[in-house]
């Protein structure tokens, strides 16, 4: 967590940029609100680790004056994907990454190895550097760089001035019903809800559906949430999905990977874990 001693060591220091991943990245944001300020000569923040939700990038830009930079790479390339500039940007480009950088060349591929249109969603995949492949793993690194090109085992887009969407991992994808659910477009739904901080959209195992979405979040401290509320602000924001389905559950914190994003591998085991 940033704590009161972090935030004046940021102060201290004269620190200008301040890369982490989107948890804290948040609590900069709460802490700032606390304080009234923003730290000392901070100019941007720059996030890893996992996709920011376009609220917090839009709090960052109206609240603290600051722009915040999404970046988005895999160990697989030693580097990024797609990389944001340290400007303010629109609403309407909040929710995308930025561009390829120079020595990279994105496309979105389908599932025949076809380029899919501008702005429709497929696997991110690239070339232009990256691995030599899987220690040991020949299967593996012939699947993941056939044809030359990366494959990243995300679902996203590129738009018509070259900014990467990323949507997801394919594997994390939802298949509620006949429908496919994206978590990320719920969970950028649920932290628009005031008082959300983080939000985390898993499956569980279910003989009707196959899988069950459970929405799990964390709330600001004396924060109340209205369940009748909060589903019907979802509904509106996402009319392509029934939500009906759709679980909400207040978590006290989520489990972390060791690069700051949210295991959901690990909560999806904790709430399949039979209650003592």
């Amino acid at each position: 967590m940033i704590l009161g001693k972090d935030r004046d060591a940021m102060d201290a220091t004269g620190a200008t940029a301040f890369a982490a991943n989107p948890t804290l990245l948040s609590e900069v944001l709460v802490e700032s609100r606390q304080r009234g300020r923003t730290p000392g000569r901070l100019r941007y923040g720059l996030s890893g680790g996992g996709p920011v939700p376009a609220t917090l990038k839009k709090a960052w830009r109206d609240e603290l004056r600051l722009p915040l930079v999404e970046s988005y790479g895999q160990s697989e390339l030693g580097g990024f994907v797609g990389l944001g500039f340290p400007e303010f940007e629109p609403d309407q480009r909040l929710g995308a990454v930025g561009p390829a950088l120079p020595d990279k060349e994105v496309r979105i591929f389908d599932a025949d190895g076809e380029e899919v249109p501008i702005g429709q969603v497929g696997e991110v995949c690239l070339r232009g550097g990256f691995m030599k492949g899987y220690w040991g793993r020949a299967e593996k690194t012939e699947e993941t760089l056939r044809g030359g090109w990366l494959h990243t085992g995300d679902a996203g887009l590129v738009d018509k001035e070259g900014y990467v969407t990323m949507r997801g991992r394919f594997s994390e994808l939802i298949s509620v019903g006949k429908v496919t659910w994206f978590p990320r477009d719920v969970e950028d739904a649920l932290c628009e809800i005031p008082g959300v901080l983080q939000a985390s959209v898993i499956g569980l195992p279910d003989k009707v559906l196959g899988r069950r979405p459970i929405g799990c979040i964390t709330i600001a401290a004396g924060t109340t949430i209205d369940e009748t509320v909060v589903r019907a602000s979802l509904q509106a924001k996402l009319p392509r999905y029934d939500l009906s389905p759709l679980a909400l559950k207040v978590v006290s914190e989520f489990p972390m990977t060791p690069t700051g994003k949210i295991s959901k591998a690990q909560l999806v085991e904790q709430l399949s874990a039979p209650r003592a």
